[in-house]
């Protein structure tokens, strides 16, 4: 049988497995405990760089989500991740921010092989972040920002593992400095230098990640021009901070080459060429010099609204070396949705999105797309099962309001190979689930439909979420050892 290792870097090592039904108590626990939490006020929402004060969470209510695209972008928001953030001042210029989550996850087959370590998981998330901002001036604003992360619950899971996705025992989250600059006249310069996180767009190479326990953020700087008309230029360059769970996050190497990558670009958005929309341009550079890869980006999005209609599209072309191999690879995405007006508001969206593969290994190029540091979670299946690499994906989604300012989102995923024979399975993460190693395979690696509800309770976010993959011909002809998978998740969110 074909090897396959679902989620072997995004799950950080296995251990023993362990046994089961304890995901129950560890969901009231998670939903007793935010409850009884005292409310939050809401917090402003962080753009990628301010001349101002930042606020911890990037969050502006309960149910709202730093990972979600722009208030424009028809594609689907992902699932809530932060709470709010009660930023409460202690002295002149300085406030206090807290915010806790608690997230109860549990997965049925996810390596697709009852016989495997991790196939089967249940486990209790827990997030706490406190944070200190100081404004000793107009011009000049610090943010320190402390975060533990936990997993309870689940033994076959590392949470001790180098970088990591679940655990971060209270550790330095971020620790940046803005200070305006001086510029031309009215043409406001800010530069932010240290710890912090990037967010640019739709956020497909580039974000946050706060879905995962950890989050995502880079050592570096910024410098951000703001020139007025809704337009601003972002120049960075920055390194991806590998999570230590029993120690302070560094840059010693790690056995990713992501986390062992700079990142540095430049990102200009533009809302004065197109009416009530906008558009927008990036070069983005992944460099590992101890692997020989140096990966140029070069895109350009557009999103726009009319009425009822919302459309948005990307294109991106990848150049340069991915282990000392020439990198040619692609990007293309295209979305739109109608909001009807009817009781709830139904939305209906659609969009395609292909990342190329390799079609030939033995070509001495390397085509496969590299998907950077994206927000996969929110657009190629809630189970994290796939990446925009080798991909061609099509989605289907419904969403409505109801009573009480509570969402529920139907989405409907189909997954098909774009090189099956010659190219992989990857994960959200970008790990390896399966390689057909030259043998004929069929494209189509499955569906997934995914249902989740989101319910405010005051200043309190309750998220629950279910997923069902069913595997494709693909799975069949790589002699799976099971073909379908379930994945259900509650969540809360708060500040205080």
């Amino acid at each position: 049988m074909p090897s396959h290792d679902s989620l072997a870097v995004i799950r950080g090592g296995y251990r023993r497995p362990v046994a089961r039904g304890h995901v129950v108590p560890t969901v009231v626990l998670g939903v007793a405990v935010a409850l009884s939490a005292p409310a939050a006020a809401q917090s402003g929402d962080a753009g990628p760089i301010a001349a101002g004060p930042a606020p911890i969470s990037t969050t502006i209510s309960a149910t709202a989500d730093s990972e979600a695209p722009p208030a424009r972008d028809p594609a689907p928001a992902p699932a809530a991740t932060d709470a709010p953030s009660d930023r409460g001042e202690i002295l002149p210029g300085l406030t206090v921010s807290t915010q806790l989550r608690l997230r109860s996850e549990s997965r049925r087959n996810a390596r697709f092989d009852s016989a495997r370590p991790g196939n089967d998981e249940d486990y209790l998330l827990s997030r706490f972040r406190v944070g200190l901002t100081w404004e000793p001036s107009e011009r000049v604003t610090g943010l320190v920002e402390l975060q533990d992360a936990r997993m309870l619950g689940e033994e076959a899971i590392s949470d001790t593992r180098t970088p990591n996705i679940f655990a971060d025992r209270l550790d330095i989250h971020q620790a940046y400095l803005d200070v305006g600059l001086p510029g031309p006249a009215a043409v406001p310069v800010s530069l932010r230098i240290g710890r912090q996180k990037l967010s640019y767009g739709s956020q497909r190479m580039v974000s946050p990640l706060e879905w995962v326990n950890t989050a995502r953020v880079f050592d570096g700087a910024r410098i951000a021009i703001e020139p007025g008309s809704g337009r601003k230029l972002d120049a960075f360059a920055t390194r991806l901070v590998p999570v230590s769970p029993t120690g302070l996050n560094d840059h010693r190497p790690t056995a990713s080459r992501m986390f062992n990558s700079q990142l540095h670009g430049i990102y200009y958005t533009d809302a004065s060429l197109l009416a009530g929309g906008r558009v927008e341009g990036y070069w983005l550079l992944r460099r590992e010099a101890r692997l020989d890869d140096a990966v140029h980006t070069v895109g350009a999005r557009i999103d726009a609204t009319r009425g009822a209609w919302a459309f948005d599209g990307e294109l991106a072309r990848q150049t340069g070396r991915h282990g000392g191999l020439p990198h040619r690879a692609a990007l293309v995405h295209v979305g739109g949705s109608f909001t009807a007006e009817l009781p709830g508001r139904p939305k209906l969206g659609a969009a395609f999105n292909y990342g190329s593969g390799d079609d030939d290994p033995t070509d001495g190029i390397h085509g496969t797309f590299d998907q950077l540091y994206p927000l996969g979670h929110a657009y190629y299946g809630y189970m994290d099962l796939f990446a925009l690499q080798n991909l061609r994906n099509t989605e289907v989604t419904v969403e409505i309001a109801l009573p009480g300012d509570a969402r529920l989102r139907v989405g409907v995923q189909d997954f098909v190979l774009a090189s099956p024979g010659s190219d992989a399975w990857y994960n959200v993460a970008g790990a390896v689930v399966h390689r057909a190693a030259g043998e004929r395979h069929s494209a189509h690696a499955g569906n997934e439909i995914d249902v989740t509800l989101r319910v405010p309770l005051g200043n309190v976010g309750i998220e629950v979420g279910y997923g069902r993959f069913f595997g494709g011909a693909y799975l069949r002809d790589a002699d799976f050892a099971q073909r379908t998978a379930d994945f259900l998740y509650v969540q809360t969110m708060l500040g205080f």
